[in-house]
C-alpha cells in the first residue's frame, strides 16, 4: 500500500529538532570525522549535528540539505550552508565531500528513491569518502514505542486516579463537579475512544516510508561501498555488531558506517 506524502513544513513547525545528540551518534562522528574533511548532512533538520561538528571543525566545511524550507532557513540562520532538496538528486559536483551524515533520514525516503539516493551519495563522495548514519530497527522499534506509550499512559492514568486532598473533595461537594476519569464517557463514544487509543499504541511514525532492519542496511551498503560497519544502540551506546549476531534483532536503532 502506498504512502501519502508527509507535510514536512507542518512537521517542521510542530517538531523542532534540538537538544542533546545521542551518545551513539557522537561516537561514530568522533571516531570517523577528521580535520580537513568536507561534510554534508543530508536531512540536517534544524542543524543540531552541524552545530556539534562546528565545535571542532570550521563552518565553511559543513553543508546541509533539507526538504523543509522552514528548516533550511533555521540552519542558514545559524551560519551554515544549507539548500532545499526535494528528492534523491543532490545538487553538488562529483567527489565534492569526504563524509556524508545520514542520521534518521533513510526511513523518510520513499522505497523507490532509495537506490537513486545511494548512487548520488556515492557520486558526490571522494574516493576515500564515508557515510555515517542511523535509522530505526524494525520491528524492534514498534516494541520500544509500545512500551514507551504504555508507560506514558500508565502515568496519565495514575494522575487521573490520584487520591484527592480534603480541599479537592470539599470543592467537589460544594460545586457539584464530578471528577471525570477517561473512562467516564458516554456509552456511545466509549468504543471509539478505546479503539483510537489502542491504535495509537501501535501506530508508526507517519513520516516513515522505508522500514529498515540490519539485513536491509547491510545489503544496501554492500551494493555501493567497500566496507560496511553496523552498530547496536543498547543503553544509548554504539557497539559494533556482526550481521550474524542475533542481538541485532533487539536494538532500537541501527547505526552504520559505509566506506567507499
Amino acid at each position: 500500500m502506498g504512502h501519502s506524502r508527509p507535510d514536512f513544513e507542518t512537521y517542521a513547525l510542530t517538531h523542532r529538532m534540538y537538544g542533546n545528540i545521542p551518545q551513539s551518534r557522537k561516537f561514530v562522528l568522533d571516531n570517523n570525522i577528521k580535520n580537513g574533511m568536507k561534510i554534508l548532512d543530508i536531512g540536517c533538520g534544524d542543524g543540531q549535528h552541524l552545530e556539534y561538528l562546528a565545535q571542532r571543525f570550521p563552518k565553511e566545511n559543513l553543508y546541509g540539505t533539507e526538504i523543509s524550507q522552514i528548516r533550511v532557513d533555521r540552519v542558514i540562520g545559524k551560519g551554515f550552508k544549507c539548500v532545499k532538496v526535494d528528492g534523491p538528486l543532490l545538487p553538488f559536483d562529483g567527489n565534492f565531500f569526504d563524509a556524508i551524515v545520514l542520521f534518521e533520514v533513510i526511513e523518510h525516503i520513499p522505497k523507490t528513491e532509495i537506490n537513486i539516493l545511494l548512487k548520488e551519495i556515492f557520486r558526490v563522495l571522494s574516493s576515500k569518502g564515508l557515510v555515517i548514519g542511523s535509522t530505526p530497527n524494525y520491528p524492534a522499534k514498534r516494541c520500544y514505542n509500545f512500551l514507551e506509550r504504555l508507560s506514558n499512559r500508565s502515568k496519565t492514568l495514575l494522575r487521573f486516579h490520584k487520591p484527592k486532598t480534603p480541599n479537592e473533595t470539599q470543592r467537589q461537594i460544594l460545586t457539584g463537579n464530578e471528577y471525570m476519569s477517561p473512562y467516564k464517557r458516554g456509552n456511545g463514544n466509549r468504543y471509539l475512544w478505546l479503539k483510537g487509543h489502542i491504535k495509537r499504541f501501535f501506530m508508526d511514525d507517519p513520516t516513515h516510508q522505508f522500514f529498515c532492519n540490519f539485513g536491509i542496511i547491510q545489503n544496501l551498503g554492500t551494493q555501493y561501498f567497500r566496507e560496511v560497519e553496523l552498530y547496536t544502540t543498547f543503553s544509548g551506546k554504539a557497539r559494533r555488531i556482526n550481521i550474524s549476531n542475533p542481538l541485532k534483532f533487539f536494538s532500537h536503532k541501527i547505526v552504520f558506517v559505509f566506506r567507499k
